[in-house]
């Protein structure tokens, strides 16, 4: 029987708050017993910036995890995949031909990675929004911290934020002293890696700053018997450069400018049957990837006399790549593909007029500009069978996408206010309006019946260049039934221009129930834009004229219809109540959070083959879904020299409507969800009450540091974290284990999920009496356990197959300063 969204959070409300009152007898039970061992020690103080002010963590009304440099270095945090365990509700999946990681936070984010979609997890650097979120997997290295902000932020970072905010702040040139610091790694999987910082002050109102990192590790991924030879998948080859400058001529202006490269020339992921350091697939095209990222930020802020600051936060990002992906799974099933030319590039314009963080009324207003434009060609070479009409199998069908104009361009202003109703009560208040307006110009998928591959052909080779989009009338058929023999088809044609508006806001009550303890309540709503999809067919007879090609397109735009090329905005709203607080002398500090959130138009992506044999990335909306759910973080300073951290996270995350068919099976998905048939729906699935994706149902994290102090005045400081998951799934179908002799297929288990599992890490780290140096040995995922993080793209192989966190990794640490 499906459980109504009411009686699921009425449920979850109960169990709730049953945890935070455990929470704070044994806060209170705990204050007496360790009161008597804990000396004058206190948790260091950390400021974020989550409100664009700056507050301390534990004043900050948001739900949101934060780390400095130093805490991310005990962490082994080097990019953005390193902070699942250590961040609630977070969840990290991998993509392979992209080669990036995707991003789900308390249950909310995208499998697309295209330059057609955007992510529901909003990324910053130095306050600029990265859109495509393969930015997201620059080496995290010289920062001054990172933040995590979890549920909706409509407001002050409203752009496709309904799933949260990742901000990383890079360390700013310092004015008044010279530090540097260098850092190397070693490991197994012949791990290098290397970082490195040299702070300047040239002259009292000016300095710049370099820090560059290098990391570099061999495959995962063995060879099964047959493969080609090469480069094994799952390796590593990361590099990254910045230079930035600060200058303050007076105490009322200040500028920073900042430039970095970084490159990935790894190899990428692969799907594989096995997991843990087993890893193996049958490999005809070795992995390679190209990818280079250009970026400059910039931040100028003027103090005006009567307190009020206006600033401003400009980005301009140029990015480029070239990869190639294997997709084989047997010496007869050839398959593979990449970018040939995918290119992206980025322009942000953002102005802020705010008031003095003293005032009575705090208030800000912000004018926010971006825009950027994508062009991309990416080829795939896989498998199909009688092509040419006959009884002849084509085992080298040939895809070429042409996107050579996709962008986007988004308006918005906002405005937020906290007004002090008295010493302990606040109330703020936001709005935030915003233009979204998507294009493409000229795309085209188009579908060629005859290419053969051929010894050592790239896959930029010549023959690509004879495919013109524009030519129509003569290299390409309209479609593939006035296809010549051996001629290429266009098989979508995807022009179409949607566009959006929306007002998100905020409200929000915060109480001082102490000096240390804050309580707030908020109601706040998200919006993330529409995506654009694949197109209409040309299903005339010939000969194709333009007058045809505006009756696609206009089919392209006609939402009234249903045959739009595009997916409907995603929109959400949700409630939170927190608790911040600090017992125990400020040496023990607990954060809460409960929640509730409503998705309307909740987007789905899957991989679906057409009829023509077009492999896609076809995009829904799955109608409602809610979330709700308990965040816990706690921090104690346990006696003269024990830390202990943990995280707990509740999630119950499911469709509350959503009728769809199985991307992978069709209407045979049935077998999986009995109850999903609808008699009403004969040709759709039903979905309701399934989980989402990447949202397990209780997850945490706990961690234990203890200092010994050496005869010698030295230090050693062993560390022990231990995270735990329920089970995940990867796939709204929630399909479980496959059925014997499903389309004569045979029994299989957990084809898209992942069970609950443990994993463990452990570092020792060595401190000097009054060195500048450290060294640290460490090991992560101790036993080596197989930990899937998202499903293969073909899980109706007769073998299914996964994406995998890391196996067991070891190496030594040695970091050396100066200053």
């Amino acid at each position: 029987m499906q459980v109504k969204p009411q009686a699921r959070l009425k449920k979850s409300y109960m169990l709730i708050t049953s945890v935070l009152l455990g929470v704070t007898s044994s806060n209170v039970m705990a204050q007496s017993e360790a009161e008597q061992t804990t000396e004058a020690r206190a948790i260091e103080v950390i400021s974020v910036s989550a409100t664009k002010r700056v507050t301390t963590i534990r004043e900050t009304p948001l739900a949101v995890t934060a780390f400095d440099q130093n805490a991310l270095d005990t962490n082994h945090v080097l990019q953005l995949n390193d902070l699942q365990g250590i961040v609630p509700s977070l969840h990290i999946a991998q993509n392979g031909t992209q080669n990036t990681p995707m991003v789900y936070l308390r249950g909310i984010g995208s499998s697309d990675q295209t330059e057609s979609g955007d992510p529901a997890v909003a990324f910053h650097v130095d306050g600029v929004y990265s859109a495509r979120s393969q930015g997201a997997s620059a080496l995290m290295f010289d920062l001054e911290g990172a933040e995590i902000l979890r549920g909706p932020q409509g407001t002050l970072f409203g752009r496709n934020a309904t799933g949260g905010v990742v901000n990383l702040h890079t360390a700013k040139p310092k004015l008044d002293y010279f530090e540097a610091n260098a850092e190397f790694t070693l490991g197994n999987y012949d791990r290098r890696a290397t970082r490195a910082m040299v702070n300047l002050p040239l002259t009292e109102t000016f300095a710049i700053r370099l820090a560059a990192a290098i990391d570099k590790s061999d495959g995962v991924v063995d060879m099964a018997p047959g493969s080609a030879m090469g480069k094994k998948y799952g390796s590593t080859d990361l590099a990254a450069a910045r230079i930035s400058a600060f200058w303050q001529p007076t105490d009322n202006f200040d500028w920073f400018l900042s430039y970095e490269n970084f490159t990935d020339q790894g190899t990428g992921h692969i799907p594989t049957v096995s997991g843990g350091s087993k890893r193996s697939a049958y490999i005809q095209e070795p992995g390679f990837n190209d990818f280079v990222i250009d970026s400059l930020r910039t931040r100028a802020n003027y103090n005006f006399d009567n307190g009020i600051m206006l600033s401003y936060i400009g980005g301009y990002t140029d990015s480029s790549r070239e990869s190639v992906w294997d997709r084989s799974w047997t010496e007869n099933r050839y398959e593979w593909g990449g970018c040939v030319e995918c290119t992206h590039e980025a322009t942000q314009h953002e102005f802020q007029l705010k008031n003095e963080d003293s005032a009575r009324l705090q208030w800000m207003v912000g004018l926010f500009y971006f825009k950027e434009n994508n062009s991309t060609h990416f080829d795939i070479v896989h498998p199909d069978s009688d092509w040419e009409g006959g009884n002849t199998p084509n085992p080298n069908l040939w895809s070429t996408y042409r996107q050579p104009d996709r962008g986007l361009k988004s308006n918005s202003i906002y405005a937020q206010s906290t007004y002090k109703l008295t010493d302990d009560f606040r109330i703020s208040a936001g709005l935030r309006y915003t233009e979204d307006k998507r294009w493409d110009i000229g795309g085209r998928n188009i579908m060629c019946p005859n290419v053969k591959r051929t010894e050592n052909l790239p896959l930029n080779s010549d023959y690509v260049g004879l495919l013109d989009p524009d030519n129509l009338l003569n290299g390409l058929a309209p479609n593939k039934h006035l296809a010549q023999p051996g001629q290429c088809w266009v098989d979508t044609y995807n022009d179409t221009s949607p566009s959006w508006d929306k007002t998100t806001g905020m409200a929000r009550l915060e109480w001082d129930f102490s000096s240390t303890v804050m309580l707030y309540a908020s109601y706040a709503t998200g919006f993330k834009s529409g995506t654009i999809q694949d197109g209409g067919q040309y299903t005339g007879t010939g000969p194709f004229t333009k007058a045809d090609l505006e009756a696609i397109i206009a089919r392209n735009n006609n939402e009234a219809a249903g045959t739009n090329a595009y997916v409907a905005p995603e929109e959400n709203t949700s409630i939170e109540i927190g608790f911040k607080g600090t017992f125990l002398d400020n040496s023990l500090q607990v954060f809460a959070a409960l929640f509730s959130t409503e998705y309307t138009d909740l987007q789905v992506t899957s991989n679906v083959t057409t009829e023509t044999g077009a492999d896609l990335l076809r995009k829904t909306n799955a109608g409602k879904a809610t979330i709700n759910g308990l965040e816990v973080e706690a921090k104690w300073l346990v006696g003269r020299n024990g830390e202990l951290n943990g995280t707990m996270a509740y999630l119950d995350a499911k469709y509350d409507r959503f009728f769809t068919t199985d991307s992978s099976y069709g209407a045979d998905g049935i077998a999986f969800n009995p109850s999903a048939g609808n008699p009403n729906l004969p040709n759709l699935l039903d979905f309701s009450g399934n989980r989402l994706v990447q949202a397990p149902e209780f997850s945490m994290s706990l961690s234990y540091e203890h200092f010994f102090e050496l005869a010698n005045g030295a230090t050693l400081r062993p560390r022990l974290r231990a995270s735990y998951s329920s089970e995940i799934w990867f796939d709204p179908a929630n399909r479980g284990d496959r059925p014997e002799g499903f389309r004569n297929l045979p029994y299989a288990a957990d084809i898209d999920r992942q069970g609950a599992y443990t994993k463990l890490d452990a570092s020792l780290v060595y401190q000097p009496t009054a060195g500048n140096w450290s060294l640290e040995a460490f090991v992560n995922n101790l036993t080596d356990k197989a930990i899937k993080s998202d499903q293969g793209r073909w899980n109706n192989n007769p073998v299914p197959n996964y994406m995998w966190q890391a196996p067991r990794t070891f190496g030594a640490r040695v970091k050396v300063s100066f200053d």
